[in-house]
């Protein structure tokens, strides 16, 4: 038996053994399932917060209704717990309690590790059906695509989930597939003992030099900035000053009962709309 188990990393998503029945299928994240053309079983496992109409300040952006949409017409669909049948009719509950009594709790730290310890489940009940009668040796494999791990968040929390998982099913003769666009296997530095290593030593070099640079220009942008607010204020205050200073000599006002004793008349000898102040 071979399950491919797909996340949601650009890198190798689309390289999915998609279209080679051989391979069941088995993917999560709302990121996937617009690019996945199948999978047979379906894991979103994040609490189930669905759009609730005419209420946009309660929408999700990990439960578009488009997603929630798919999921109601998936067949298999592992949550915890299952939401209403009337929302995701074919929701199953992942059988979370067996398998951290099986594999203890210290692992289970993506969708992606739930789904591992899943796969080698499915694959060792199928192996335990399996006629005795000899024959030709069935290859049983777990396949990593779409899954790299790579963020400073993932690769500090999620990572050693699937790489402990994939371990064990090493252990359990069960084979690996991870395609070279994934860096899911590099190993993390060995702590102190790396730091004596010529690339480590070469890179943090390289890396302290940028940090410098990156500092520096920092700093220009800050004091470009201080300049910037010091212009802005200069430009304001001259603009005051222009606006209320650039009159000159006395100030002149005027007799209000002039203004209002003098009529105005229209000029017989001029166009009508032209208008002529009266001379007392």
């Amino acid at each position: 038996m071979k399950i491919a188990l797909v996340g949601s990393a650009p890198s190798s998503v689309l390289l999915a053994p998609y279209g080679d029945p051989s391979w069941e299928i088995w993917g999560c994240s709302p990121g996937v399932y617009y690019q996945a053309p199948r999978t047979e079983a379906w894991f979103e496992l994040h609490r189930f917060e669905p759009p609730v109409l005419g209420k946009p300040s309660q929408q999700r952006p990990w439960f578009s209704p488009e997603y929630c949409a798919w999921m109601s017409q998936h067949p298999c669909v592992y949550m915890t717990p299952p939401v209403p049948t009337y929302m995701i009719p074919h929701a199953k509950a992942l059988p979370w309690r067996e398998l951290v009594e099986k594999y203890g709790h210290f692992n289970f730290t993506s969708s992606l590790a739930w789904m591992a310890a899943m796969a080698i489940e499915k694959i060792l009940d199928a192996r335990s059906k399996r006629s005795p009668d000899p024959g030709p040796p069935q290859e049983d494999a777990i396949g990593f695509w779409g899954v790299d791990m790579a963020a400073t968040e993932e690769y500090g929390y999620q990572r050693a989930g699937c790489q402990f998982f994939i371990q064990i099913a090493a252990s359990l003769k069960i084979g690996t597939m991870i395609p070279p666009e994934s860096d899911l296997m590099v190993p993390p530095p060995l702590y102190g003992v790396s730091e004596y290593d010529h690339r480590a030593i070469k890179l943090l070099t390289r890396k302290n030099e940028l940090t410098k640079n990156r500092d520096a220009c920092a700093a220009g942008i800050q004091a470009a900035t201080q300049q910037l607010w010091h212009l802005n204020g200069a430009i304001d205050d001259l603009q005051h000053v222009i606006q209320t200073w650039t009159h000159e000599g006395d100030a002149k006002g005027t007799r209000f009962e002039d203004i209002f004793a003098t009529p105005i008349v229209v000029t017989p000898e001029h166009d009508s709309n032209v208008v002529k102040i009266a001379q007392s």
